[in-house]
């Protein structure tokens, strides 16, 4: 991606075309590209509609030139990271151009970011940095080796003597364990909040949500009781084990949490409520849940341990699992359980989760989560 206020967006050696795509232009007005001369059509998609206006919905038409290179204006922009993709004689492809890649199983796209007037939530910013490490891992539950990330707070490495609580953060439906770092830069809140000191130092995980190869891949949703229940046993007796082995975490309840979107927010439902005896924090974002588990999981749960030091619970008014969102919150109002309900505007997006997250680190950890 490239932010340029003027000059020539091609550069020509020999034969060969250099395109420089996405161009977010001075005004936030965003140019695409695409070479592509003997195609018939050339479509913009975005994956990224909310209550901050949609970037591109429904796919828009690109205008070719005389080169072979299709192109389009679209903005101006809210200031923001999104999603987008090619639409080439019906066949969604990547821009080429652009090495931001989205990771995800069932979705295709690249990152555009478009800058506001001050730093953003998830910016890199003139602060100490925490470490991303991927790790692989024995699964013997799912008899696979299988990989997650993990960041550690700025200060891990050099305060040998402090153990640090940790939080389980879940991706979503076709998503990867990747998406929470390359998409919703998940590090980067977290080092902005601790630097700040509005957050409490603490470990961040980020496994697979997928319960491969025991669950096909033409199972479907993630959020089937199967995988739930195959995933549940994957991190009780691997993925917390290895961490609580490597690293110098505390290991109480009070110092665990679960959240996660979407699909990864109704595994976070089902296993933190299900479990309270070892998280003591919970959190869903935009969840993928079934009214059927609210009193078979969550309230046999609830009735069997303590209400949780943190519940919360998030989701957009464009979300098309708001209805099953504001259920659940009812059936909590209900049962008087104590939690945080965060209704707002948008959609089913990394618009909502990045500051889901930002506003649910900050609770978790401390003498109150209020």
């Amino acid at each position: 991606m490239a932010v340029v206020t003027g000059g020539d967006p091609t550069n020509f050696s020999r034969d060969r075309t250099y395109l420089v795509s996405p161009v977010v232009n001075a005004d936030r007005t965003v140019t695409f590209r695409f070479a592509a001369p003997k195609a018939d059509e050339v479509q913009l998609h975005g994956l990224s509609p909310s209550a901050r206006g949609t970037f591109i919905d429904p796919p828009k038409p690109m205008s070719r030139n005389a080169d072979g290179v299709w192109e389009i204006a679209v903005g101006p922009v809210a200031p923001d990271i999104y999603r987008y993709n090619f639409v080439v004689d019906g066949a969604a492809v990547n821009d080429h151009n652009n090495p931001t890649v989205s990771q995800s199983e069932r979705t295709l796209g690249n990152f555009v970011e478009v800058p506001g007037e001050g730093p953003a939530i998830y910016d890199v910013t003139e602060v100490p940095h925490g470490d991303v490490t991927m790790r692989w891992y024995r699964s013997e539950s799912l008899n696979t080796t299988r990989r997650m990330f993990v960041y550690t707070p700025p200060g891990y490495h050099s305060n040998a003597n402090t153990q640090y609580p940790v939080l389980y953060l879940l991706h979503g439906t076709g998503g990867s364990e990747s998406n929470w770092i390359n998409e919703g830069r998940a590090n980067f809140i977290l080092d902005n909040l601790i630097a700040a000191g509005a957050a409490v130092p603490m470990l961040v995980v980020m496994p697979y949500g997928r319960a491969y190869p025991k669950i096909g891949r033409e199972s479907g949703s993630i959020g089937f009781r199967e995988n739930i229940e195959l995933f549940e046993r994957d991190l009780f007796d691997n993925v917390i084990p290895r961490i609580e082995s490597d690293y110098r975490v505390l290991t109480d309840s009070d110092h665990r949490a679960i959240a996660g979107l979407s699909g990864g927010g109704g595994q976070s439902l089902a296993i933190g409520l299900g479990n309270l005896d070892k998280f003591g924090s919970v959190a869903g974002f935009s969840a993928a849940i079934r009214e059927s588990e609210f009193d078979d999981v969550y309230g046999a749960g609830l009735d069997q341990s303590p209400t949780p030091r943190l519940l919360w619970i998030g989701c957009g008014d464009l979300d098309h699992l708001y209805d099953v969102n504001r259920s659940l919150l009812n059936w909590l109002e209900k049962r008087d359980v104590a939690h945080i309900a965060h209704l707002n505007g948008g959609g089913h997006d990394f618009q909502n989760w990045r500051p889901y997250l930002h506003e649910v680190a900050q609770r978790l950890f401390k003498t109150t989560a209020s």
